[in-house]
């Protein structure tokens, strides 16, 4: 979800929205990503903010630009992939770090937080692989 109030610039939000849909495989390869006009369309911005996340995912080579059809998501190493999927979780991880210091949240709440969240997570887990059994 873009947020213009975030203090992100929105075009840092897309392109890191379409790398994880790319990454968790929602987009694969070959499939062509909207026009840069519809997605300006959908989430009423500015359509030159739409190319340069664009530009960006080119450059990183999440996608490759074809002449009549656009932008399409590009061949990836599986390898590249994975180390890819981690270098983006840690940079998640890094700013839930900072955002908890910022508000004053010790590392052994967070911690605590990060252990409770997981084992709930865990515990909704096995009860849809038990009810996918029944």
């Amino acid at each position: 979800m873009i947020s213009p109030s975030s203090g992100v610039p929105i075009y840092k939000q897309l392109l890191s929205q379409i790398e994880r849909m790319i990454l968790n495989g929602y987009f694969a390869q070959g499939d062509s990503l909207p026009s840069v006009r519809q997605v300006a369309t959908d989430l009423d911005i500015n359509p030159m903010t739409v190319s340069k996340a664009y530009g960006l995912l080119e450059e990183r080579g999440y996608v490759e630009r074809l002449r009549g059809k656009g932008m399409i998501v590009a061949k990836r190493d599986e390898e590249v992939s994975e180390k890819e999927k981690l270098t983006m979780l840690s940079t998640m991880i890094k700013d839930l770090i900072s955002e908890a210091q910022l508000i004053g949240v010790s590392q052994q709440q967070l911690l605590a937080m990060f252990v409770e969240q997981t084992s709930d997570n865990t515990d909704v887990e096995s009860q849809n692989i038990q009810g996918k059994e029944s």
